[in-house]
């Protein structure tokens, strides 16, 4: 709706500003919360061509526009600033809550497909917090997608011809560790692993870690392909189910193993080096080693290094030259496919299927993308890059389909939060604000032991408020708490902004959290339960004459352009921050009114404005998944 009353704005200012509608309405702002504006167009822009100052052009506008949608104008600072007339809004919005007229999201029918890589992991560990934020942003952009009417497919990349399973391999076939475990498997897997590391000076072990790396990418030995395969699936399993656990899913799994095995791996590079960007080299860095030559591009002009390594000396093939076979094939440029098998099926009783070469499913859609969007750890944008900047070699990157890595940053833990896990901390340690995972002391907090320490801290809450109700009760009550609560803490922040996790904070009511934005939809849940029908056959914009109204029902008319602004800059934490500030709104508006104690009219119309408040909230919530709890 607010989009609507931004088309009228820049109609009006069209007539006197030469400049196409559509490209006012890009420009037109909404002036932050400490400006008691509702609309800004700068000035600035169309200083130089009107060859005026932006304060002079804002003045002259203010002074003559005229406008039933608006109230006033005003110049400040070079800004035109809008009020919009709050009966006419008010009215305008619920008369046209269900009209496509006044929607400004209109759902995509174009058939472009969009591939989600939210997960790369290696299949010997368990998935740790920091890849739980990876999880989370991948599911709600996957939701966002969705929701917006593309066609979506979100993929797990198991990187399972890398050294860590190599390492593992190399355990279980010369040092005679079980295969089979009670244990829950990724996290077994993990207890091998701290134990293999301790042979990394072995010179012998080296050397044998790095033959089964080679057999790995042959596949020719046939005792060796068992093992790997029983194992790496035993494992990606469980991290499916930890990702399950937070309601985060899968259409396909897609294996390291199967790019190479399956021949995209050596299409990949016959492409390049049959434009001569695949070269052999001899040089002190990359002694006997094949490289992608960059030199021709113009963002390499400057750098003293105008080449990367794709395989290595030894015979084996470097990450980033694997991430460009499975870029080019998300984009459909090679012409092998995989086959699918199925791997296992989700909570949603939908099948997860998994790459496979000689698998029984060939008819698979799951090809040629429009969009490929990776969520990764932001330390591996620069690889990415690179990836990027082979796709522009090959000139796929103009050829209107858009290759999109989607760096996040750290999450750290408080010393605190270490500390209830159980982990060891010098004094030191624990006296710092925040602390990082250290993979050499073996400190890496997994999804597991979050949610459990999170469930178990939610349920002791609930246990000491509900002391009648029953454990099994309580039990599920807990599991939503914990998947809620994490999820929204490690979706509410910027992308680009470091995370510090403590594990209190999350569950606080005060503060930015799931616990608050649930009591605000608890709360007016309770009053629309506790309300007849009172809204029909009633004009809602005759009695919603407040200033506190008109604010919530401007923010509610925002929800379509921020999904659309959350998908065009795959920021899913503008919903959380969206939902924040409207539940926010809410507080202050029961502050403020006693609803149920207004005279009649007013407290029907003040519950259907409720009502259509909770719908959007739910919408929201569901967008980013947030469990829904009838009583806080």
């Amino acid at each position: 709706m607010l989009e609507i009353y931004k088309k009228y704005f820049a109609e009006i200012l069209s007539k006197d500003i030469d400049l196409p509608i559509e490209e006012i309405i890009t420009q037109i702002e909404i002036p932050p919360e400490n400006i008691s504006w509702d609309l800004a167009f700068p000035c600035f822009n169309i200083s130089k061509t009107i060859k005026k100052a932006p304060n002079i052009i804002a003045q002259e506008l203010s002074e003559k526009l005229e406008s039933d949608f608006f109230s006033s104008f005003e110049n400040i600072w070079g800004y035109l600033n809008a009020n919009i007339n709050q009966s006419q809004f008010i009215q305008d919005f619920f008369q046209n809550l269900n009209s496509k007229d006044f929607k400004s999201i209109k759902k995509n029918n174009s058939k472009t497909k969009v591939m989600i890589e939210y997960m790369s992991a290696n299949p010997n560990k368990p998935l740790h917090i920091w890849q739980a934020r990876n999880i989370c942003v991948g599911d709600s952009l996957r939701r966002i997608y969705e929701y917006l009417g593309y066609e979506v497919h979100s993929f797990d990349y198991e990187d399972d011809s890398g050294v860590n399973v190599g390492y593992n391999i190399v355990w279980h076939l010369f040092y005679d560790y079980p295969l089979d475990t009670d244990k829950k498997y990724d996290h077994y897997c993990w207890e091998i692993y701290e134990k293999m590391r301790k042979n990394d000076e072995d010179i012998n072990f080296k050397k044998t870690l790095s033959e089964i790396l080679i057999k790995i990418e042959e596949w020719h030995d046939e005792k060796i392909k068992k093992l790997h395969f029983d194992y790496t699936r035993k494992c990606a399993l469980e991290q499916i189910r930890t990702c399950r656990s937070i309601n985060s899913f899968f259409d396909g799994i897609v294996w390291e193993t199967d790019i190479l095995h399956l021949k995209l791996f050596a299409q990949a590079m016959e492409l390049l080096k049959d434009k001569w960007y695949f070269k052999f080299i001899n040089s002190w860095d990359a002694a006997w080693c094949w490289v992608i030559d960059l030199s021709s591009l113009s963002e390499y002009s400057k750098e003293e290094k105008k080449y990367q390594i794709l395989i290595k000396s030894d015979g084996t093939a470097t990450y980033i030259a694997k991430d460009i076979a499975f870029a080019m094939w998300k984009l459909g440029y090679l012409k092998n496919k995989f086959s699918y098998d199925i791997f296992t099926k989700d909570t949603r009783w939908k099948n997860v299927f998994t790459t496979s070469q000689k698998g029984s499913d060939k008819k698979n859609d799951f090809f040629d993308y429009h969009q490929a969007i990776t969520v990764i750890d932001n330390r591996q944008i620069p690889p990415q890059k690179i990836v990027q900047s082979a796709l522009k070699l090959l000139w796929y990157i103009k050829s209107g389909k858009d290759y999109l890595p989607l760096g996040y940053w750290v999450v750290y833990l408080t010393p605190k939060t270490l500390l209830k896990l159980k982990y060891k901390l010098t004094p030191e340690e624990k006296v710092e604000k925040r602390l990082p995972f250290a993979s050499r002391k073996w400190r890496t907090v997994t999804i597991d032991e979050m949610i459990k320490m999170l469930h178990d801290k939610a349920y002791f809450q609930a246990k000491e408020r509900n002391p009648e109700k029953y454990d099994d009760r309580l039990d599920n009550v807990a599991n939503k708490i914990a998947v809620s609560a994490l999820r929204f803490f490690l979706i509410r922040w910027d992308i680009d902004k470091d995370i510090v996790f403590d594990i209190d904070e999350i569950l606080d009511m005060q503060w930015e959290t799931w616990a608050y934005i649930l009591y605000t939809w608890a709360r007016i849940q309770s009053i629309i339960n506790n309300s007849w029908d009172v809204w029909k056959k009633l004009n809602p914009w005759n009695f919603l004459t407040e200033q506190i109204e008109f604010d919530i029902i401007k923010k509610l008319s925002e929800f379509d352009s921020v999904i659309l602004q959350s998908q065009s800059q795959l920021s899913p934490h503008l919903i959380s921050r969206y939902l924040f500030e409207l539940t926010k709104l809410i507080n202050t508006y029961y502050a403020k009114i006693n609803i149920l104690k207004s005279q009649e009219d007013f407290k029907k119309a003040r519950i259907f404005l409720l009502k259509n408040t909770l719908e959007i909230i739910q919408k929201a919530m569901n967008l980013i998944w947030m469990e829904f709890l009838e009583k806080m």
